[in-house]
């Protein structure tokens, strides 16, 4: 009876099994309602740059405007409905539509404001444009009011007036027969931002676009604030759209490209993890050729994403667009453990140990090798965590949190979920045909020192030269197939503009004092015009206190009574009626100084213009300036494309030295300057990153395998793979920049694994010569080592499917990596051990 108890070991291993079996079911509960309540993606491409330089700047400035950006509704009449350019019937059809948007999108409960105009500056009193007057409009000013400029600009109005119908100026010119409102706005330096005609409609010249300017309530980068308003606002559009088919109607604008961003991001997170496990099912279901193995490992890999993405949720700002990828990266590199812990279990049944007996043999055999080479995988990754971007340090932690829990999963589950489905012997284990191939390439030392100069080539290439160009990161960031972004594109197209805008920032605890200091940088920029292709700063609309009296103070110095008296004489010789323009007169000789405040800004239709110049950082003010450096079109031909270029940095030069000069702690960003900040993170996080995944990679190896040799061989896998992938990357044109080259580093602790696996296998071999070691290796751990590394590859291949740029360009570089580790693994490793064989074991001779 004695003998029917279960030993003191045996019990202590049914308490750990138990014990591990409650652990996993808390967490798994734990992880699931985390990820259920908490987990969110976050649309903010603030979390996409570095947290230095210019980029930090653009940072700030997301975080001040970003969160209650303006929206925009652009409204086109269909080219193939109007019967010609500029047809009246279409035109009316498009102001009524754009009229109408604006007051059913007002009524709306997530709409603060809208309006499809602004108020006409030109109905200023022609005194009072002084205040809005900028540098070279003033001195225009001043022209005008000279005798020479009075004649001339009278008879211009006399031209104007005997002009054909001419009733609509009568009344403008009666008020203003020097038109000085017209001489704020000819040739002007300085606007508001945006082209409205002279009743303040938002409308192109030819009246076939008209804009729809909306302020929405909440905060864009707060998902729920985002959905909600368009949500709303599609539902307004898509009934006008059905109601007027020949107009079409577009939403762009902060709140929109948050939505889009988020339902593109989760759609990337859906579809690429669905694939990277469909990919890796089928890489190891050709492996192991039986359906049971993948119900033996999908299930812990199921386990150590959920807790991965229980992690994710408590990121406190969310889940960024880079990060996105944890997930079929975590799938890809997850199944590698499984791949070996289910290959020792069908080796100990075939050897012909009891399923519980294999169960514990196979994770005993296997628990410290897949346990090193996962946390070795989780150190490279973990030092993504060095990077200057907070995305790529998402990305870094969750792999890395991601990489050793499925391994713990998946070496506490797969062994007993194995059992179960191995109950029967598995059949004879028979190598792939292909094995074959991979031992006869280093069958000879020829052949093997052959393969190792192939493969050590690209490094050579590497050295003479041949690296790959760093592409444009901007493109990583804003995908092109985003909606909104295309409208955005659509009103540039219309309206003027293009990409590459600068964003001058001022801040400072008062407001008024940062309105002040941005007054001066305009003032000075509007002097080099020449350099400018457009100024768009809230002085236009709302100048300073301190800069209005400026102004006026300048226009009092011409002394008005007395302009009012040449003025007096001017309408006489020019065969005018000074009767006729007494309140003119009247009000040049007591000159009104009305000062405009933001509050009367705020409670005119303007005040919707506000949200794009003023905002808060923590304790700061925030005012921003938008310029457009001017910048020819670069031409095909080499010779002219460099001048061309020379000159374009010239103007983008004198602006910036313009405006250090007037303010040196005014920070000057935007998208068109983001690049080379993106480049000097990069340069300065990949040595970093570099760095430490090399050196816990080297430490790995070492202390694993404790052979020379066998460390020189599992470096060598590395180093030439690199050298392969960057040299594939150059060759196939694969765009590299700041969001996927950190993932060249974290590859070479991914594949290590892959030399590592196939020189424990040679150090198990019983031959006695080092040829029958190669076969050995390939034949046995040739497959698993394939199926991981492909598994791997399926993992990142799975992004290459997103919309999302940067994750697409993410997964081409991991994937390609992935599968250039493995052939450099399965030629530089045989051709060590061929050539470097044991003292134990003497080389076969062949020919």
């Amino acid at each position: 009876m004695a003998d029917s108890k279960p030993s003191n070991a045996e019990s202590q291993y049914v308490r750990r099994r138990l014990i591990v079996a409650v652990l996993i079911v808390v967490v798994s509960v734990l992880a699931t309602i985390g990820v259920s309540s908490s987990l969110r993606l976050d649309p903010n491409v603030a979390a996409l740059l570095p947290e230095r330089g210019e980029a930090a700047a653009l940072r700030r400035y997301l975080r001040a405007f970003g969160g209650s950006d303006l929206s925009m509704v652009l409204v086109s009449g269909r080219a193939d409905a109007a019967g010609v350019e500029g047809d009246d019937e279409l035109v009316h059809q498009v102001e009524a539509v754009a009229r109408g948007l604006a007051t059913d999108l007002e009524a709306l409960d997530t709409v603060r404001m809208a309006t499809a105009s602004l108020e006409a500056s030109e109905q200023l009193d022609p005194l009072l444009v002084w205040r809005h007057a900028d540098g070279p409009a003033r001195a225009r000013l001043k022209q005008a009011l000279s005798p020479e400029g009075m004649e001339s600009r009278l008879r211009t109005s006399r031209d104007m007036l005997l002009a054909p119908g001419a009733g609509a100026v009568s009344e403008q010119i009666a008020a203003d027969p020097l038109r000085l409102r017209q001489a704020l706005f000819e040739a002007r330096e300085v606007g508001s931002g945006f082209h409205a005609q002279a009743d303040g409609s938002l409308a192109t010249d030819d009246g076939l676009s008209r804009m729809v300017l909306v302020f929405p309530e909440g905060q864009a980068l707060r998902g729920a604030d985002a959905k909600a308003f368009v949500a709303q606002a599609r539902g307004v559009i898509a009934r006008y759209g059905s109601e007027h088919p020949d107009v079409t109607i577009g939403l762009t604008g902060g709140h929109a490209i948050a939505e889009a961003t988020e339902r593109m991001l989760m759609s990337d997170l859906t579809w690429s993890s669905t694939l990277s496990m469909l990919l890796a099912s089928l890489a190891f279901l050709v492996t192991f050729r039986r359906l049971r193995a993948i119900a033996a490992v999908m299930p812990p890999l199921f386990l150590g994403t959920l807790w991965t993405a229980g992690i994710a949720a408590s990121l406190p700002s969310g889940l960024s667009g880079i990060a996105v990828a944890f997930m079929s990266v975590v799938i890809g590199v997850g199944v590698d453990t499984g791949v070996h812990v289910y290959a020792a279990l069908l080796e100990a049944r075939q050897a012909g140990l009891a399923p519980a007996d294999a169960a514990r043999v196979a994770r005993q055999k296997t628990q410290k090798p897949v346990l090193v080479a996962a946390v070795t995988a989780g150190a490279a990754f973990a030092s993504l965590g060095l990077s200057e971007i907070t995305a790529l340090r998402q990305l870094g932690i969750l792999c890395a949190g991601g990489e050793i829990l499925t391994a713990l999963a998946i070496v506490a589950v797969t062994p007993e979920l194995g059992a179960l489905l191995e109950r029967r012997k598995p059949p004879t284990y028979r190598p792939p045909r292909w094995t074959l191939a991979a031992s006869w390439l280093t069958r000879t030392r020829g052949r093997a020192i052959a393969c190792l100069v192939v493969t050590m080539a690209p490094v050579l290439a590497l050295a003479g030269g041949y690296w790959p160009h760093l592409s444009d990161a901007i493109v990583a960031m804003r995908p092109k197939g985003l909606e909104p972004l295309n409208v955005q594109q659509q009103i540039y197209d219309a309206f003027g503009g293009r990409r590459g805008q600068w964003v001058i920032l001022v801040a400072d605890p008062d407001l008024t004092v940062a309105r002040e200091r941005s007054d001066r940088i305009v003032e000075k920029l509007s002097t080099i015009a020449e350099h400018i292709d457009s100024l768009d700063a809230i002085t236009a609309i709302a100048p300073a206190i301190a800069t209005q009296k400026q102004r006026f103070a300048e226009r009092d110095a011409l002394d008005l009574p007395a302009k009012a008296e040449l003025l007096e004489q001017a309408l006489t010789k020019g065969g005018f009626a000074p009767a006729r323009f007494e309140p003119v007169l009247e009000a040049m000789r007591d000159p009104p100084r009305e000062l405009v405040e933001l509050q009367a800004i705020q409670e005119a239709d303007s005040s919707i213009m506000l949200s794009r110049y003023l905002g808060r950082d923590g304790a700061d003010s925030i005012v921003v300036t938008y310029l457009l450096p001017r910048h020819e079109p670069v031409p095909a031909d080499a010779a002219q494309a460099r001048e061309v270029r020379a000159r374009n940095l010239e103007h983008e030069r004198q602006l910036e030295q313009a405006i250090r000069a007037v303010d040196p702690a005014a920070a000057i960003t935007g998208y068109g300057r983001l690049d080379s900040s993106l480049r000097a993170s990069l340069s300065a996080d990949l040595p970093r990153v570099g760095l430490v995944a090399g050196a816990l990679v080297l430490l790995a190896l070492a202390l694993s395998l404790r052979r020379l040799r066998d460390v020189v061989l599992a470096a060598a896998v590395v180093i030439a793979e690199m050298g392969v992938v960057l040299f594939l990357i150059r060759a196939l044109d694969i765009p590299l920049h700041a969001y996927d080259a950190l993932v060249l580093p974290v590859l070479l602790g991914i594949t290590v694994d892959e030399g590592m696996f196939l020189l424990f296998r040679a150090r198990a071999s019983t031959a006695t010569n080092a040829q029958d070691v190669v076969d050995d290796v390939i034949r046995l751990e040739g497959p698993p080592v394939a199926t991981t590394a492909l598994t791997t590859a399926a993992g990142f291949g799975g992004l290459i499917m997103c919309d999302f740029d940067g994750l697409r360009h993410l997964g081409m570089v991991g994937a390609l990596g992935s599968l250039m580790g493995l052939v450099v693994a399965l030629v530089i490793v045989p051709a060590g051990l061929r050539l470097v064989p044991d003292d134990k074991r003497r080389p076969q001779q062949a020919s």
